[in-house]
């Protein structure tokens, strides 16, 4: 379930403020004067709603209701419920996209709307695991939402997926509200580090008739965002030793000459590691995103209630982006060199190395300039029937609908060019350099591929697609179409029953089933620009970015600013200068499509018993894979079809005590699975020749199996007042990692190359089941109403994994903690909310570096001030330490990014009636 789909896109805090209106005016329990109606209303009203809504739940469970979404100053959902216990959220690009809960990585959560499915497109740039089943949360607008829950246990009437847990999405429907409700926010918001403002603003409008039997909502947002994010990175570490094979005798290390460096020194320098390929980025986006939520409910009868309901986005994520990088250069021309040796675990770092440039006249590189403008648009629309049918002791609900999105790259831009001067370039953690012989804002120093390397005959391949005929000239960039094109689609059906029943402690018994058809493809046609002019980028008009974009990064030298194109000047060199464009076709090695029929029943029965209560039941589940891709041997890609069957059991049970008037204790057992990346089921097999290796994925896969246990206990000692305490665990049975397949015989895997008929043995490195891991956490959480208005919450998860595999898993965090005072009294409003959580691992980047994010800190705040009944402001701040997002490969002097995506301030008006 990744990114995906949903929902409008809107506008921020305040647009669920006026979504909300109704609510508000409900009235709190009555007073021994009967004459009195106290009316709770904005913070402590959402508090009172999700803490109800969590008394009452049969499993453990956390809730955000209406008033919180959107709040402090969130712009989606994701960052509302990054603040609840267990729940984290990853800012690469700022704003929240993907949620991991109770430890586990996003991939193995799951996201629903209504209890249904929601299809998930990606735009293409970010580096989040498109392949995967996550939902970018950042599509996912607060404007039409009632509650969004949080299921850390399950229960059997509970679509599988999930070993986090599962995020239901509750949506306002028009019976809820009242007739001609009206609400319209609009505002601005300005980032300090794009240094640009922009406009949001959306509008609900909800009507039923006197009847109270049909009703219409509707409900519009246009969101835009303007981001503009610069950056440190590294792309990969050689060691010392590398640069040492063929560097010149008279070169220095720390002021020594490699001649007269001692044994030890020599060593510990082989050792140290070197930032090869160290860039400075520049990324620019314009988020555009028009959201519709409509809804028509029905109630013919006092039993039977129809909804039908269409959520729909469109998503403009065009974005420039450049990357300024030296070359991992060969020690060959190296004159000079510093180093910090070995200390704690880290093997010592390379904080500076000097190579000179080519001569005058020869041909090759020192370094590149990256140019990439990408079109981008994303397409969700979920349509859906929901039905609650009550006839005598029964009760039948379920829903039936379609959810499709996409969402890519079509086209992408590419143009690049190469340098040869001599330069300086190092990293020390947070501190890095890069000097150029000329300043990097030379626009004369960046050379065509054409200029830097010469010409060469066209590869036969190319040539063939050229229509037979040769070129001499030089590749400089491209024109893929559909470049990671992804198409997802699901059509869904489920039935559910319950019946009150007196079987002695058994209440009530629930059954149905679900049946649903999905599809999940990948698509990228290839094309390669060619020309054979000599030409700078002095020659298309470059411009030169601020020098304050770096600031605050610790990057020292003349590498930034740097000379770059914007959109439409790349376009505009490939066609001045793209004498020859070689279609290539479908790229085969990133092409899948994965087919899946998944059929589930369940039994689950609730039962009551004095203090206790809870649930017991099962859930069987078929799913029918089918995995479409080509494969690879001797350069022959072909078409590979494999279907597997998968059938699974998963008992769960619920056990609530009422320990007292106001104290609740849970537990919770269950078995639950999520089902693998759709890459790693249908990844092309490629082989490597030369080295007799290959990577491919597995359409033999398992899904990720694990056994969930949890245990919490809640005291709701004062009205709108929780204190709770919650001890979780993962047993995963059944992890998918990385492993490395020699055969049988361990001498390697036998192919056949189809070319040539002959069979050699490979070592492929594909997904596998079959790892264990676990993970470990509690969490306490608690909110208060104080005095004279004030009030705070706040919580603190702690989570330890144990794994096969000494990075940890992806996206765990082992220590997060929110602390949120806030201030209600009479029009005004104030709230705070503070989060920080630990140092993570985040993927096997480039060379398998084992990359971690470090800590990172969020600040936010907001005021509003109610200027009449139906009329209020609302101002707020988000990021306010102007944090910076740092990763790191292995141990914190080595990095591999550094990013700040700056401060962001927002003011709206919300009208209501």
């Amino acid at each position: 379930m990744t990114f995906r789909n949903q929902i409008l896109l809107a506008s921020s805090a305040t647009m669920v403020c006026a979504a909300a209106v109704p609510a508000a005016a409900q009235t709190a329990p009555a007073q021994p004067n009967e004459d009195t109606e106290v009316v709770v209303t904005g913070i402590r009203r959402s508090l009172q709603d999700s803490i109800a809504t969590k008394r009452r739940a049969d499993s453990i469970v956390e809730v955000i209701s209406a008033e919180a979404v959107g709040k402090l100053p969130d712009t989606n959902i994701a960052e509302s419920l990054a603040r609840l216990p267990g729940v984290t959220v990853d800012h690469q690009f700022g704003e929240g996209e993907q949620l991991s809960i109770a430890g586990v990585e996003p991939a193995l959560n799951r996201l629903t709307i209504d209890g249904h499915s929601v299809a998930s497109a990606d735009w293409g740039g970010n580096p989040s695991d498109r392949s995967s089943r996550s939902f970018n949360y950042s599509l996912l607008s607060p404007t039409i939402i009632s509650q969004a829950i949080v299921y850390k246990t399950p229960e059997a009437r509970m679509q599988e997926g999930a070993i986090g847990a599962t995020v239901d999405i509750v949506t306002r429907k028009p019976l809820d509200l009242e007739a001609n409700t009206i609400s319209a926010n609009a505002g601005g918001q300005y980032n300090d580090r794009s240094d640009r403002g922009s406009f949001r603003g959306s509008a609900l409008y909800s009507w039923r008739n006197d009847d109270e039997t049909f009703g219409v909502l509707g409900a519009v947002s246009y969101d835009r965002e303007q981001l503009a994010r610069a950056g440190v990175a590294v792309y990969w570490y050689r060691t010392g030793a590398a640069l040492l094979e063929t560097a010149p005798t008279t070169a220095t290390v720390n002021g020594t000459a490699i001649s007269a460096l001692s044994a030890a020194d020599r060593a510990a320098f082989s050792n140290a590691r070197y930032a090869s390929f160290l860039a400075h980025e520049y990324f620019r986006q314009e988020r555009k995103r028009l959201g519709f939520s409509g809804a028509l409910q029905f109630k013919p009868a006092d039993n039977l209630s129809l909804v039908a309901s269409a959520l729909v986005i469109r998503g403009n994520y065009d974005n420039v982006s450049s990357s300024e990088y030296t070359y991992g250069y060969e020690g060959s021309r190296m004159t000079a060199a510093t180093f910090t040796p070995a200390s704690g675990a880290s093997p010592g770092i390379v904080t500076s190395a000097t190579f000179t440039g080519l001569p005058a006249g020869s041909t090759g590189a020192t370094g590149q300039l990256d140019t990439n403008y990408r079109r981008t648009r994303i397409k969700n629309d979920t349509y859906s029937l929901l039905f609650d049918w009550k006839p005598g002791g029964w009760s039948v609900t379920g829903n039936a609908g379609y959810t499709r999105a996409s969402g890519g790259k079509d086209p992408e831009y590419l143009l690049d060019f190469r340098t040869q001067q001599g330069f300086t370039a190092g990293a020390n953690g947070r501190d890095t350099v890069v000097n150029w012989d000329s300043p990097a804002s030379d626009a004369s120093k960046w050379l065509s591929n054409f200029t830097a390397y010469g010409g060469e005959n066209l590869s036969a391949g190319d040539q063939a697609a050229n229509g037979g005929q040769n070129f001499f000239g030089r590749q400089i960039g491209g024109i893929p179409t559909q470049s990671g094109f992804t198409l997802d689609k699901e059509v869904f059906g489920e039935v559910n029953a319950k019946r009150e029943v007196n079987w002695g402690p058994v209440v009530s018994l629930l059954f149905g089933g679900r049946f649903s058809q999905h599809e999940n493809s990948n698509t990228t046609y290839s094309n390669a620009i060619f020309t054979n002019q000599n030409f700078t980028l002095a020659d298309l008009n470059p411009y030169v970015f601020g020098t304050d974009v770096y600031s605050g990064l610790g990057t020292s030298g003349n590498g930034t600013p740097y000379a770059t194109l914007t959109a439409d000047t790349i376009i505009a060199a490939l066609q001045k200068y793209g004498t020859v464009s070689v279609s290539r076709g479908l790229a085969y090695s990133e092409y899948w499509l994965v087919k899946e029929r998944i059929a589930a029943g369940y039994v689950q029965a609730n039962f009551e018993l004095g203090k206790f209560r809870g649930n017991i039941g099962g859930r069987y589940i078929n799913t029918r894979a089918q995995s479409n891709f080509y494969s690879s041997i001797g350069g022959v890609f072909y078409p590979t079809r494999v279907t597997n069957d998968d059938n699974r059991f998963l008992p769960a049970a619920n056990l609530i005590f009422q320990a007292g008037d106001d104290v609740v204790i849970r537990g919770s057992v269950a078995k639950v699975i999520a089902r693998a990346r759709y890459s790693d089921l249908a990844g092309t097999l490629t082989v490597d020749d030369a080295s007799r290796s290959g990577t491919a994925g597995n359409p033999n896969l398992k899904p990720y199996a694990a056994t969930n246990f949890g245990i919490s206990t809640e005291w709701y000692f004062a009205p709108g007042s929780l204190l709770s305490a919650e001890v979780f665990y993962r047993d995963i049975s059944n992890y998918i990692s990385n492993s490395v397949d020699n055969g049988p015989d361990g001498q390697g895997v036998p192919l056949t190359n189809l070319q040539t008929g002959q069979t050699l043995r490979y070592a492929i490195t594909r997904p596998e089941n079959g790892g264990k891991a676990s993970v470990t956490g509690f969490s306490i959480s608690g909110n208060a109403n104080l005095i004279w208005g004030f009030g705070i919450m706040g919580n603190y998860t702690y989570a330890d994994a144990d794994t096969g595999f000494a990075t940890g898993l992806p996206f765990l965090s082992r220590n997060t903690i929110t602390i949120q005072p806030y201030y209600e009294r009479g029009p005004f409003q104030a709230r705070v909310s503070y989060n920080r959580r630990s140092k993570y691992f985040y993927r096997f980047g480039r060379q398998q570096s084992q990359d971690y994010t470090d800590a990172y800190r969020q600040l936010d705040a907001q005021v509003s001030y109610s200027i009449t009944r139906d009329l209020s402001v609302t101002a707020s701040a988000s990021n306010l330490l102007d944090e910076t997002y740092y990763q790191y490969s292995s141990t914190p002097d080595a990095p591999t990014s550094i990013y700040k995506n700056g401060r962001v301030f927002k003011l709206s008006a919300t009208a209501k009636m």
